[in-house]
């Protein structure tokens, strides 16, 4: 991965290349970022410009030998560790018996999230395991240190989702991330640093990634693939997750005028409209599951909006000119007596439908639930 392929955070690219140029080297790094952030693939750019045997002020030469092991992430000083499941083949699994499915998962992907990777098991996890680093990773990682490098100046320890780790590999490696063997380079990389143990944050370095703008997300894409509108609202469904956006582009689920589909459904359930509900429901139950859940978290955000909209700045707000004319009317029937209920009925349709729950049962029964949440009456004014 080189730096110029990273779109955003240049003034951090800068930081890390200097630092490397200028030889102030951490020995043990923190990169922390939202799930879809360049967090992972900065840690990667910089693990290989590193090593690169024939750097420029600005990047890795992408050419030569060290670059390409990188590239692919295979090579011999770079040690990776993941969240990892335990099957019925692997009792006690390390990330070496996973490595080569999830590089495969990376490289389609560099923004791919962790339930990305855990999806990626399939009916392996029948379990529902969320994946976790375990004990004996570490006692792996201290067997891979113990020996010298291969061939790299640095070799690099890079933890993917460290916040996984166990209370007792986060106590077994509490001494190597303070005092790596000499040119060992500890690369963490987080979307939740509050549950490291704060004895292993005072010992890192921490690097804050920051969120992908719209105007990144169209560089990313091209002007060709997508507008600057839809990058912002496809934005502000994700979080700028850049890994869900990829996803959603290349199911073209980018196409779905989530914005009718929502204050049509809000028209209908108002109104008690059963007969136009019922229309609605049969509409939405034949698309298919990713789409369903892409209008789930729609809804969701809607909702949040709208509680921006009554009870805070209007300058925090995230929609477009049709949205706020929505917003405008709509939100006298969002307050604290319904948002909560609403809100948890929204996330328990989401989990039902990844449970495969039957989408017309399911989004009638919602359309019907709504149709009372709408009608509570709000305790207080609103503004």
């Amino acid at each position: 991965m080189l730096f110029k392929e990273i779109i955003g955070n240049n003034s951090l690219k800068k930081q890390l290349i200097e630092a490397v140029r200028n030889n102030r080297i951490s020995h043990a790094q923190l990169f922390s970022g939202k799930s879809g952030s360049a967090k992972l693939a900065l840690a990667l750019a910089y693990a290989q410009f590193l090593n690169c045997e024939n750097r420029s002020a600005v990047d890795s030469c992408g050419i030569c030998s060290s670059c390409l092991k990188f590239n692919n992430l295979s090579h011999p000083d770079l040690h990776l560790v993941i969240p990892v499941l335990k099957t019925k083949e692997v009792q006690k699994p390390v990330s070496d018996h996973f490595i080569g499915q999830w590089r495969n998962f990376i490289i389609n992907n560099y923004y791919g999230s962790l339930n990305g990777w855990i999806d990626s098991f399939g009916t392996e996890n029948k379990s529902g395991q969320q994946g976790a680093i375990y004990k004996d990773e570490a006692n792996n990682i201290h067997k891979k240190l113990s020996l010298k490098n291969y061939e790299a100046e640095y070799r690099v320890v890079l933890i993917w989702m460290p916040e996984r780790m166990n209370l007792e590999v986060s106590n077994k490696l509490l001494k190597l991330f303070e005092e790596p063997p000499k040119g060992t380079i500890f690369l963490l990389v987080t979307e939740n640093a509050t549950r490291l143990l704060p004895t292993i944050i005072s010992r890192l370095q921490t690097i804050k990634i920051a969120d992908f703008t719209s105007e990144d997300i169209v560089n990313h894409f091209g002007d060709k693939v997508l507008s600057l509108e839809k990058a912002k609202q496809l934005r502000n469904l994700t979080n700028a997750d850049l890994g869900k956006i990829t996803q959603i582009l290349e199911d073209k689920e980018g196409e779905l005028d989530l914005f009718t589909d929502f204050s049509v459904w809000m028209r209908l359930t108002y109104k008690m409209d059963v007969q136009g509900i019922s229309k609605w429901v049969d509409n939405l139950s034949l698309r298919g599951r990713k789409q369903q859940n892409l209008f789930l978290s729609y809804a969701i955000k809607m909702v949040r909006e709208c509680l921006i909209y009554n009870f805070a700045s209007n300058t925090l707000l995230k929609t477009n000119e049709n949205e706020f004319a929505f917003l405008t009317k709509f939100s006298p029937f969002i307050h604290e007596e319904n948002s909560v209920m609403i809100t948890e009925k929204l996330e328990e349709s989401i989990r039902a439908i990844n449970r495969n729950a039957n989408a017309k049962i399911l989004f009638f029964e919602l359309s019907l639930q709504m149709v009372k949440f709408l009608r509570l009456k709000r305790k207080f004014a609103i503004k």
